[in-house]
C-alpha cells in the first residue's frame, strides 16, 4: 500500500504513542490529528509544529515527526515555495534544515540514508502541501533540497 493522507485512527494513536509524541512539541503539545502513512512499510510523516509570526520565512518553518520502520525521527523542513490549485498541477519546494537536531540519523540507520530521503520525498509528494486538507490537484510533485548544514 502506498502513502495515503488520513486522519489518525484511534488504534494508531495508541500503537505509535502519538499522545506522548505530542507533548514534546509546542507549549502544551500539538493537536495535529492527520498524517501521511504507508502502513505496509511502517512509515509515517506528520507535521507537529509550524513557525509563528508574520514573516513568511518564519511561518514556513515546520517541524515533523517521521517514523521510519521503527525509528522516530524529528525533522525541520522549510517550505520555500508552492504553486497550484484545485484541478491544476501542484508543486512544492522543501528544504531539509535538520534531522534529529544536528545529530542526523541514528548510527544504525546511516546505511539507509538514501532510502530514508527517498521515502521522505515520496511522503511529501503525497502530502501535497496540506495532507488531508490538500486541494484536488491534477498531479503533484516536490523538490527537496538538503540544507548546507544538515547532517544526515
Amino acid at each position: 500500500m502506498p502513502f495515503v493522507n488520513e486522519f489518525i485512527p484511534a488504534e494508531d494513536v495508541e500503537k505509535y504513542g502519538i499522545k506522548a509524541i505530542d507533548e514534546k512539541f509546542i507549549v502544551g503539545g500539538t493537536d495535529a490529528r492527520d498524517w501521511t502513512v504507508d502502513r505496509d512499510r511502517n512509515i509515517y510523516l506528520r507535521n507537529v509544529a509550524m513557525g509563528a509570526g508574520a514573516e513568511l520565512e518564519l511561518r514556513n518553518q515546520l517541524t515533523w515527526s517521521f517514523y521510519w520502520r521503527g525509528d522516530l525521527l524529528t525533522l525541520r523542513l522549510d517550505l520555500l515555495a508552492a504553486t497550484g490549485g484545485p484541478g491544476e498541477p501542484g508543486w512544492s519546494h522543501w528544504k531539509l534544515v535538520w534531522l534529529n537536531g544536528s545529530n542526523g540519523l541514528p548510527q544504525h540507520l546511516r546505511q539507509y540514508k538514501t532510502q530514508v530521503i527517498e521515502d521522505l520525498k515520496a511522503a511529501l509528494t503525497i502530502y501535497q502541501g496540506s495532507g488531508v486538507y490538500s486541494a484536488d490537484y491534477s498531479g503533484y510533485s516536490i523538490a527537496l533540497e538538503i540544507g548546507e548544514g544538515c547532517v544526515i
